[in-house]
């Protein structure tokens, strides 16, 4: 390696650091306050950063306020130059709030408070702390130290066993002996320089991904340097090695996987056609029996529908038979009814008609009777005026009568044969009781009804035959 002297120059020209620090501390800032500022510098300007210090510190009576305070709300302190407003802008400053957020939350729990003013009094310590600080980094803690320092390199035993492994000064444990040996190897006004390149070197050397001795030729010349690059270019060749074998083995595994998996598909391709063969018979199966069933559902349907249709079409039947019955023997009835009617009617007017003749047979006999007497009366008148002028012839007898009382007593019996002439009309009666042959005669009108009333006889042997005819054709209706 070169002298250290023009070592330590290389060095801190060689190393860049990942974000910008202020060339000097805030006046007046405590360490906690420029820690503030450090952070906010990864998403601000250092002009906006301490700006937006100022607004924090007007908002917040102390930085616990803060640390509890959401998000959202800590953004609307930062200031920056961006012209968004509103969601946008707040949107914009949510990286910076939360990072100032992280770094408030980090510092509590690894002080147990929010206060690094200790660091002024004791070096040591802060060095362990800032060792444990996540979001401020090594290479941030080491520039609070620095200002707690007053710009003096400040030396802590993390920076002494990284200037011992590099070779730059001998091993100790003196802090004091380790403070005389750094400050001939400072270059003239570059202690913040140096203060941080040296911590940003001890951060990243053991950085998995990139460690800082792979990208800093520099850092190479040095023997712990070169054994580190040495060391990791045999581990990562190694690595490499065990990688390639990884990968022939994971291909190998893959292909073994492949072939296993294609072998299982087709064993299972296999399995599914069988299945799938099993599934469509077992299908058809079901499909043929529900068709059957189907098909015997339908059968009974019918046949229950055909039994319904034959009863409800035999009820129809017998319903019109009935009503039918009925209207016949409606007919019948009204039938029966007008042939009692025309029989009473007949009955009715032979009845008017034998009283009618009746009297006309008693009008008849009284007219005979009545010529009968007056014939009698006729003939006993002129028997009478015979007598009488028989008589007159007499009268000389008549005189003898006076004297025979006797003879006048057998003249007195005469009159019984005037009686016997008066009984002749009896005779007449006999004649007048032959108008009783013409009531006989009169009464033959009554054999006339008799052979009126045959055409009832007739008409009953007419619906009789009627009757016949209709019951001989009811079968035929109901076929």
């Amino acid at each position: 390696m070169a002298k250290k002297t023009d070592f330590i120059p290389r060095l801190l020209d060689a190393i860049k650091l990942r974000q910008s620090y202020p060339s000097e501390f805030k006046s007046g800032a405590s360490l906690m306050e420029q820690g503030v500022i450090l952070v906010l510098m990864r998403h601000l300007t250092h002009k906006q950063a301490e700006t937006s210090l100022g607004t924090l510190k007007t908002a917040y009576p102390d930085w616990n306020e803060a640390r509890v305070s959401q998000v959202q709300e800590l953004a609307t302190h930062l200031k920056s130059g961006s012209k968004k407003k509103g969601v946008d802008l707040l949107r914009e400053l949510s990286p910076a709030a939360r990072t100032l957020k992280a770094y408030l939350q980090d510092v509590f729990q690894q002080t147990h408070g929010l206060d690094l003013e200790f660091m002024r009094e004791d070096v040591a310590t802060g060095g362990k702390v800032i060792a444990q600080l996540e979001v401020l980094g090594l290479t941030g803690g080491s520039f609070l130290l620095w200002a707690a320092q007053d710009g003096e390199v400040p030396v802590h035993i993390g920076l002494v066993r990284l200037l011992d492994r590099l070779g730059l000064i001998a091993r100790t444990t003196s802090l004091k002996k380790a403070s005389a040996s750094i400050a001939p190897l400072v270059p003239t006004g570059r202690s913040l320089d140096f203060t941080l390149a040296l911590h940003e070197v001890a951060e990243l050397w053991n950085d998995s991904g990139a460690p800082i001795y792979a990208s800093v030729d520099v850092l190479r010349e040095t023997a712990y340097g070169k054994k580190a690059f040495t060391d990791r270019e045999a581990q990562l060749k190694r690595l490499e090695a065990q990688r390639q074998r990884d990968e022939v083995r994971r291909i190998a595994a893959e292909k073994k996987e492949a072939e296993r998996l294609r072998k299982e598909g087709e064993r299972a391709a296999k399995r599914s056609a069988a299945e799938a063969r099993r599934r469509e018979r077992e299908l058809d199966k079901r499909r043929k029996a529900d068709a059957r069933k189907r098909a015997d559902d339908a059968k009974k349907v019918a046949l229950i529908k055909a039994k319904a249709d034959a009863k409800k079409k035999a009820e129809a039947a017998k319903k019109a038979a009935a009503k039918k019955a009925a209207a016949k023997k409606v007919a019948l009835k009204k039938a029966a009814v007008k042939k009692a009617a025309v029989k009473k009617a007949a009955v009715k007017k032979a009845a008017v008609k034998k009283a009618a003749v009746k009297k006309a047979a008693v009008k008849k006999a009284a007219v005979k009777k009545a010529a009968a007497k007056k014939a009698a009366a006729k003939k006993a008148a002129a028997k009478k005026a015979a007598a009488k002028k028989k008589a007159a012839k007499k009268t000389p007898a008549r005189k003898k009568a006076n004297k025979k009382p006797a003879a006048k007593k057998k003249a007195a019996k005469k009159p019984a044969a005037k009686k016997k002439a008066a009984k002749k009309p009896a005779a007449k009666k006999k004649a007048a009781k032959k108008p009783a042959a013409k009531k006989k005669a009169a009464k033959k009108p009554a054999a006339k009804k008799k052979a009126a009333k045959k055409p009832a006889a007739k008409k009953s042997t007419k619906k009789k035959v009627t009757k016949k005819s209709t019951k001989k054709k009811a079968p035929s209706r109901r076929r």
